[in-house]
């Protein structure tokens, strides 16, 4: 082992330094403490060596533990051979002391060696620590504490090859016992055969959030399909501590596994309980196939597909941010172009671009082409008008859209010319109203008496009903219309995802994409 790379430690405290430090030199000091009492200079050159040699397992604690123990048994043994041979037939009482000292220890090292290798003192301080905290009284006020004990923290570097003690706490009743068990098992790289299955059954039976969440970080490693399956299906806990929890396996080596975890995946967005959750797999990259597989599903019907365009928006983004693809903008131009992409996709790509300032004047201006979506076209107009309030090419394609036989989209309009351009066209602060409401239609009417070319003043509220017929029954109150209050004075905000509370930016944009 050379001096200058670092062995592989493990946590001690100071104690345990210390003694590995003072085994690790006994032989030097044997040799050179008797060639200082017998005056042999075999014995202190023997003491340089031994020397030499510890400098080179200085850095590597405890020695006495595989592998280190076994080259430490073979110091041992030189440094009797060194001190027997000049010495022979020597009385001195100091010298058969010592002939001693070494010939014990180096028999006591090859006992542990051989206890460690064959698991018996793993074994014997899993059982140690796993009684622990079986017999832990007090506990943290929060379940998912549990995994940060120091019970727990000592025994997950003993049990990386004996799991059965931990294994064992998974039948306390205890959530908290359960909880430290598998905060052991966190991220374990290997499992024997029914072991993972027995963590997976905790995990099911247990009405513990907390629980079911350290099962899930425990399951981290699996590598079986049906295992990757039921972890996927984890997506869709009650707990969203247990839905982050597994969001985060799944992406350890995400590319291998995607082909067993996708169908999950899919089913976790479908549920139309989660439709209000947002974007998957905030915390990681998700590999080639997996965003080709979200691409797909952005065509899909709700709720899958607003949760797959949220979560490619949000891999888009931290690339966009990271900056360690300078090519992305371009296909990201490319895809916001592409017809044969979902409008909704569409539509939130150059919202991203819009954002990280990668929204030419010319993807704009292409944006408004009359082969684009009408969701599309809307998003440019809104952005050309933010520009410049009288840009005529933005209300052109305003005054278009809002001519489609399309209420959705008529209100939309409103939303813009009420918003940009402060027109009054009756919407009120908040929400779009129903599209099946009555102010719904009257907006929608308005719309289109200014998409014909009508003048503000003559876009006014329907006309309540006539005086004197208040209290006329409704059978008689023939053409009569309920009258519309005033509209508010404040303006209509935008909606959140097209519309952000942002200061205008320049058309200028980066030109370079196209």
């Amino acid at each position: 082992m050379a001096w200058s790379t670092p062995a592989p430690r493990r946590d001690l405290d100071l104690f345990g330094r210390i003694v590995s430090f003072a085994v690790l030199l006994l032989p030097c000091a044997v040799l050179g403490g008797l060639g200082y009492r017998t005056d042999l200079l075999p014995l202190a050159v023997g003491a340089g060596v031994q020397a030499i040699y510890a400098l080179t397992l200085l850095r590597a604690y405890p020695v006495w533990r595989p592998p280190v123990s076994a080259s430490l048994i073979i110091l041992y043994l030189i440094a009797l051979a060194w001190l027997w041979i000049p010495t022979r037939g020597s009385s001195d009482w100091a010298i058969h002391l010592g002939q001693s000292v070494l010939l014990l220890m180096a028999v006591a090292l090859a006992a542990v060696h051989d206890l460690i290798q064959t698991g018996a003192e793993p074994l014997r301080r899993a059982n140690k620590w796993c009684g622990r905290i079986a017999t832990r009284v007090q506990w943290p006020r929060l379940l998912a504490d549990c995994r940060a004990l120091p019970e727990v923290v000592a025994l997950r570097g003993t049990v990386l090859d004996e799991v059965r003690p931990v294994l064992a706490l998974l039948s306390d009743p205890r959530p908290e016992v359960q909880c430290a068990a598998l905060g052991v098992l966190e991220y374990r790289p290997r499992w024997q055969p029914g072991e993972a299955e027995l963590v997976m059954k905790t995990a099911r039976e247990s009405d513990e959030p907390a629980v079911r969440a350290a099962a899930t970080y425990a399951m981290a490693a699996v590598d079986s399909a049906d295992l990757i399956g039921v972890l996927a299906s984890f997506l869709r806990d009650p707990a969203s501590e247990v839905r982050i929890a597994a969001a985060e396996v799944l992406l350890w080596d995400a590319e291998a596994r995607w082909t067993f975890a996708r169908e999950g995946v899919r089913e976790a967005f479908s549920d139309p309980q989660l439709a209000a959750e947002g974007p998957l797999f905030t915390s990681g990259r998700l590999p080639a196939a997996a965003m080709a597989d979200l691409i797909t599903w952005a065509e899909e019907h709700t709720p899958l597909a607003p949760r797959a365009i949220l979560t490619l928006v949000e891999q888009y983004h931290r690339d966009l941010t990271d900056g360690d693809r300078p090519e992305l903008a371009s296909q990201l131009a490319l895809m916001t172009l592409d017809t044969n992409s979902a409008p909704a996709l569409r539509v939130e790509l150059a919202a991203l671009l819009r954002d990280h300032n990668l929204l030419s004047a010319d993807l704009l201006d292409r944006l408004t082409n009359l082969d684009q979506p009408g969701p599309i076209r809307l998003f440019a107009a809104e952005q050309m008008l933010r520009i410049n309030p009288h840009e005529s090419d933005g209300v052109d394609v305003l005054r278009g859209l809002a001519r489609q036989p399309n209420r959705e989209m008529a209100l939309s309009v409103a939303g813009v010319l009420q918003n940009l351009l402060g027109m009054d066209l009756g919407l009120p602060p908040g929400e779009f109203p129903p599209t099946n409401s009555k102010l719904a239609a009257d907006v929608t009417r308005r719309v289109l008496l200014w998409a014909n070319g009508a003048n503000p003043d003559q876009i006014r509220p329907t006309p309540g009903p006539m005086a004197g017929l208040q209290g006329a029954p409704r059978s008689a109150m023939s053409g009569a219309r309920v009258p519309v209050p005033p509209a508010p004075s404040a303006p209509y905000p935008p909606k959140p995802s097209a519309l952000p509370p942002e200061a205008p930016r320049s058309r200028g944009g980066s030109s370079a994409l196209f």
